[in-house]
C-alpha cells in the first residue's frame, strides 16, 4: 500500500508540475534583442544584446531562444547557427527564480540595408523534461546599415570636377550680405539694386555693388535603373556608396547637398527627394536614407523624375548624376536639366575589365571603374 501511495503521489506531482509549467512557464517572461546603435556602416561591426528576464518564482531549467535575421548580418560567434537564405540562431539559457540574463553578440554588417527581427521563438520544458513548451515573442529590433564611404583620395578626380563647377560660379552670383561699393545704373540692373539715397544726392541713378559668392549647392541625382536587361546590383551599390561619400565630403567643405533618387524607401515605398542641407545632422539623414533604399522594389522612372525638376528663376545648383543607365531617355532628361543654367557631371560606375556604352551627351561624364567582387 505504501508503494502504491508513493506511485500515486509521484504521478500526481508529475501531473501537477506539468499543468503548472504549461500554464505559467511563459508568464512574466520577456526576451529583448537590442542593437547597440540605430545605424551602422557597411563593413563595420555592431553589438546586439539578448536580454532574458523572468519575473516569477517558477524556474526554467532550460530555455532556447530562436530568431532569424538576414544572412548579411554575420554573427562572429557562429555557435548554434544555421545559414541558408537567412541566418537562424539558437541560444540556450537556464533561468532561476526572478533572474535576468544578458548576452552580448558581435555582428559584422556585411551589406547595406534595412534589417529587422520581427519575431522570436521560445522553447522550454517542465522540470522533468516530459513536455516541450513553445511560445512566441514579438520583436521590434531594427538596424539600418548605411553605405560604406569611399576614401576621399579615391574620389579626387570627380570631386575636383564638381568643386570646380561650384567655385566657377563665384563671379556670377552676387552676395547680398557683402557690400562692395556704388556705381552708375546700367540697363541690366534691377530696381531692387538702386541706392536711392546716393541717387538723390548725385542726381543720377546709382546702384549698389556686392561681392560675389558661389551658389555652393549640389544635388546628387541617383539612378538605380540598370543599363539594359541585366541587373548588376554590385554596380548600383557602388553608385550608392559614391552618393554617400560625395555628400559627406561636400558638406564638410561647406557645400549644401541634396539628394534625389528613383529608388524606393523600404518603409514608405516612395522615391527620394531630400532638400539641400549643410549640417552634420543632414549628413546622417542622407546616409540613413541611402541605407533604407530597397533595390528589390521597382524604381520610379528616372527620366520622368528629373525632367523639369530644376526649372527655377533662382540660383541653379550644380547637378551630380550617378547612373548606369545610358538610355536615350536618361540622356535627354540630363541634357534638359542642364539646359536651364545648371552645371553638372555624370558619374558612370563601370566594371574595369569591360567596355560598356557611354552616354550620348555633350556634357562631361566620368567613368568610375569597379573591380568585380570575387565570391
Amino acid at each position: 500500500m505504501v508503494l502504491i501511495g508513493i506511485l500515486v503521489l509521484f504521478v500526481v506531482l508529475i501531473t501537477l508540475q506539468r499543468v503548472v509549467y504549461s500554464r505559467f512557464w511563459s508568464r512574466n517572461l520577456s526576451v529583448d534583442l537590442v542593437f547597440s546603435a540605430r545605424t551602422g556602416i557597411e563593413g563595420g561591426t555592431i553589438k546586439m544584446t539578448e536580454v532574458i528576464t523572468s519575473r516569477k518564482l517558477l524556474p526554467l531549467p532550460w530555455l532556447t531562444v530562436k530568431f532569424q535575421v538576414s544572412r548579411h548580418l554575420v554573427f562572429l560567434d557562429k555557435k548554434h547557427a544555421t545559414i541558408t537564405d537567412n541566418y537562424y540562431r539558437e541560444d540556450l539559457f537556464s533561468l532561476g527564480m526572478y533572474q535576468r540574463i544578458s548576452r552580448t553578440l558581435e555582428i559584422l554588417l556585411q551589406k547595406r540595408g534595412y534589417y529587422t527581427i520581427k519575431s522570436i521563438d521560445l522553447v522550454s520544458s517542465d522540470l522533468l523534461l516530459t513536455r516541450k513548451l513553445v511560445d512566441h515573442a514579438s520583436s521590434h529590433s531594427v538596424i539600418t546599415v548605411c553605405p560604406r564611404l569611399i576614401p576621399r583620395e579615391e574620389l579626387e578626380v570627380p570631386y575636383s570636377q564638381v568643386m570646380g563647377q561650384v567655385l566657377a560660379k563665384t563671379a556670377l552670383l552676387p552676395d547680398p550680405f557683402e557690400f562692395r561699393g556704388i556705381r552708375d545704373y546700367q540697363g541690366f540692373d534691377t530696381l531692387r539694386s538702386i541706392n536711392w539715397l546716393a541717387t538723390a544726392r548725385t542726381g543720377a541713378l546709382k546702384v549698389n555693388v556686392h561681392e560675389y559668392t558661389a551658389s555652393r549647392e549640389v544635388y546628387i541625382l541617383l539612378n538605380v535603373e540598370p543599363d539594359g536587361a541585366f541587373y548588376e546590383e554590385e554596380l548600383i551599390e557602388e553608385g550608392i556608396r559614391i552618393a554617400a561619400s560625395l555628400c559627406e565630403y561636400l558638406v564638410h567643405d561647406d557645400v549644401s547637398c541634396g539628394l534625389i533618387s528613383n529608388a524606393r524607401d523600404v518603409i514608405t515605398g516612395e522615391s527620394i527627394d531630400m532638400a539641400a542641407g549643410q549640417s552634420i545632422q543632414h549628413i546622417h539623414q542622407v546616409q540613413e536614407q541611402l541605407g533604407r533604399l530597397d533595390l528589390s522594389r521597382k524604381p520610379a522612372v528616372f527620366a520622368q523624375l528629373i525632367e523639369g525638376r530644376f526649372v527655377s528663376a533662382g540660383e541653379e545648383p550644380v547637378l551630380l548624376m550617378i547612373s548606369l543607365n545610358c538610355s536615350e531617355e536618361v540622356c535627354q532628361a540630363w541634357d534638359s536639366s542642364l539646359s536651364y543654367g545648371s552645371q553638372g557631371l555624370w558619374i558612370l560606375p563601370r566594371y574595369a575589365d569591360r567596355q560598356d556604352r557611354v552616354p550620348e551627351t555633350e556634357h562631361p561624364y566620368f567613368c568610375w571603374e569597379v573591380k568585380r567582387h570575387v565570391h
